[in-house]
Order: C-alpha cells, then structure tokens, then sequence
C-alpha cells in the first residue's frame, strides 16, 4: 500500500508535456462542433440585467417570473407553428440526419403502401384455419362450368350463423386464481372454437358448392365430421351437407375425383377396379355396368381412387364410409352380442355375399334363411367380428355382431375391400 507508483514511461510524459503546453482554451473548439453556447445556439440575445429585478431581491424575482409564466399562458402570445413549415423542415431534411425517423420518410416513399392497404379486404381470405385441406385440390378457373342449381327436394340449407371472435372478458373470466384456465371453463372454450370453427367452415363450404367446387366443398366439412364436441343440432346441420355432397362428388356419374378413365382393348372392369384398389362391383354401381367383362374399348369410366375404409361409431350406431379424407356416406346399423364388437382398429380379412350360420347351439343356418342374420353379405374383421347383412330388407337386425339393412348391404360390399381398414370407437 505504501509503495509509489510507477513512473510513466518517458515518450508518454514528453507526448503529455507537448499537449499541454499547445493547448489553450482560448483556441475555442472545433468548427465542426459549432457553438456550446446555448443562448447563441437558439439565436437569444443575451441583453442586460434588469436592474430592478438584480436589485429587489426574491420577492422581486418572483414577480418577475410570475408575469413572464401568465405572458407564454396567454392565446396571443402562444403560436402553432404553420403545417407548411413543419412540412418544408421535413423535407429538407437529410436522409443521413441521425435523428431520422420514420415518421420523417416524405409521404411518397409510402404511397404504394397505403394503395396496398387499401385494395386488401378481409373478404381475400377463404378461411385458412379450414380450407387449408381444400387447397390442396384443384382450382376451379372461373367461368370455366356454369355454378349448378340445388335440387329442391335436397335439403341443403344454408348456414344460419356468422363467425365470432371469442369474447376477451369470458377468456378473462375462465382463469382460475393460479393463473391456469379450469378444466371446465377450458372444455367450453374448446367447445367454443370448435363451433366458431364449424360455422365458419360451413359458410365457407357454401359458396363453394355456389362456385361448383363441390369437392372442395366436401373437403371442407370432412374435417368437422369426427369432431367430439358438436352438439346434436350443429351436428344435423353438418350432415346435411355432406351426404348430398357425397352422393354427387363420389357416386355420381360425373367426373368430380380424377380425370375419366378410358378402357383399353381387352381391360376388363376388374383390371380397372384393381388399379385403383376398389371393387369392381363400385365401379359398376356408378357407371352402370352390366357386364363387367366386356366393356367397349374407348369408354370413358368414373373412377375413384381408394381404398375406402370405415368408421363404426357405437353410440352414434352408424357406419361411416370415407375415401382419403373425404367423408362416403354412412349407414345405420344394429350392434349384436353374437360376439359384442369391442373398439380397436381391424383389417377386412374376407368378404362373402352367402354365409353360413352357426347358432348357440351349433346349429348351421343355410344363407336365405329368414333365421339366417348375415343375409347377403358378411365382412371378415377378425377376432371372430364382422359386418353382416339382415334377413329384414328395410331395417338392420340386433343378432349377430354389427349388421346393415339388407337393402344396404350391397353398397357396403361393393365400397370395403379385403385389406380396408375399419376402426370400431
């Protein structure tokens, strides 16, 4: 602590040695930094000392700034500075100014922005949220096909209700004192979004089917279909577009799902039906084909591209068809106990239109038999499970495991095929 420091090297002393004996500050400062002096800086005259005030002491000083403090708050004495002047200062001043804002960039270097802004509309957006798996369909140039009319016995009806952004205070509302939304509140919310989701979807799937974009369109509400948390009116309301759009997208005669397929010399229909992994019994639904044999060379097919697989929903009791991601069509079915289906995931081992059954007892039932529940179809599941016919033509039957009417029953053999995936829930 006691020992001095060290002595500066002597070319640093000499170089301190020569500045401070050519300094003065009478030499004032550089040029380039102008005048410190703030009075000269702002153009004020420094003028002279009123005597009265130096004289009178604080009571004198105080009168002083009273009356100068009510001059600067009278009208007369205070004046806005003239917006061209502001504009003409804005203007000249230097790109390279280092207080440049913004808010300084001259109007036309954002005129094409604001022209931007003003040709954008939220109407350019076609829900994202949703049409994100319709838009990886194919366009429909416009004017390219004349918009179709609804069938008036197809009830098809228009969406009653609008989108809504969720409301900020029920958000506010739904937080519990941790900070964290309940496990209520979080379930209604998502049920919230779900709706508003839906309702947009829907309105969206509309205008699209107007445009004749009907595979969009049914794109669109596929989506929706599984959603668990529809209530049963949101869920009529989404039927009722899909199984119309369905039957004219898939089933009907026109070429909605690929470009038409031409028969080669010597194609049979099941050599088509097996490019495109269907069965050829669809293909001859849909075309309306009697002989699937002998088609006539340079026929122009509807095809569609599968498989098909299905969706067995217990509670609801319905079959649902789907092809890809777009939602086939459904059926309404009977669950037996002759075994009880249980929920999992099967492949379709074997298909049969004629099936011997086997009673409790052991008893075989010939197919025909009105005791007979497999009717004319029976579907191989595995785990000792299937989809059957029913004896009754109009109404599936509760024996056996899950059956289909049997007027039905041959839509559902001509969708699934052997290897079809069919998840049980």
């Amino acid at each position: 602590m006691t020992t001095p420091p060290d002595a500066l090297p002597p070319e640093v002393a000499r170089d301190l040695i020569v500045d401070a004996n050519t300094f003065d500050i009478s030499d004032g400062i550089p040029e380039a930094l102008g005048s410190l002096d703030p009075l000269a800086e702002f153009g004020i005259d420094e003028g002279s000392v009123d005597t009265n005030v130096a004289s009178g002491g604080f009571d004198d000083l105080d009168l002083a700034l009273n009356e100068s403090a009510n001059g600067l708050n009278s009208p007369e004495n205070f004046a806005v500075p003239d917006s061209n002047e502001l504009n003409a200062t804005a203007d000249s001043m230097p790109m390279d100014s280092i207080n440049r804002s913004f808010a300084d960039v001259p109007s036309s270097a954002t005129g094409n922005l604001g022209a931007e802004s003003e040709s954008f509309s939220m109407s350019d957006l076609d829900s994202p949220a949703v049409d994100l798996q319709a838009s990886r369909l194919p366009e429909v140039t416009p004017g390219s096909s004349t918009p179709i009319q609804l069938n008036p016995n197809q009830e098809y009806t228009s969406t009653g209700t609008q989108y809504s952004a969720p409301d900020p205070n029920a958000a506010v509302a739904s937080v519990d004192s941790s900070g964290r939304p309940s496990s209520e509140n979080a379930a209604a919310e998502s049920d919230q979004i779900a709706a508003a989701g839906l309702s947009n979807a829907i309105a969206t799937a509309d205008r699209q089917y107007h445009s004749d974009r009907r595979r969009e369109a049914l794109a669109t509400l596929s989506l929706f279909y599984e959603t668990p948390s529809l209530t049963s009116e949101q869920r009529d309301e989404l039927l009722s577009r899909l199984d119309p759009l369905a039957a004219e997208v898939i089933y009907s005669g026109e070429h909605l799902l690929a470009e038409p397929h031409r028969v080669a010399p010597n194609e049979t229909l099941m050599d088509i039906a097996d490019q495109y992994e269907v069965p050829w019994q669809l293909l001859a639904n849909i075309n309306g084909v009697d002989d699937p044999v002998t088609i006539l060379p340079g026929t122009d097919l509807k095809v569609v591209r599968g498989p098909f697989r299905g969706d067995i929903d217990l509670k609801h009791q319905e079959l649902t068809m789907f092809v890809g991601d777009l939602y086939a069509g459904r059926f309404k079915i009977a669950v037996g106990s002759d075994p009880a289906p249980k929920p999992g995931a099967y492949t379709i081992q074997e298909k049969q239109s004629a099936k011997t059954y086997y009673d409790m007892s052991g008893t075989p039932v010939p197919p025909g038999n009105p005791r007979n529940p497999y009717g004319s179809m029976w579907i191989d599941l595995g785990s000792g499970l299937s989809i059957h016919g029913s004896p009754d033509a109009n109404a599936p039957t509760d024996q056996g495991c899950i059956s289909v009417a049997g007027n039905y029953s041959r839509d559902v053999f001509g969708i699934l095929s052997e290897g079809s995936s069919v998840t049980i829930r």
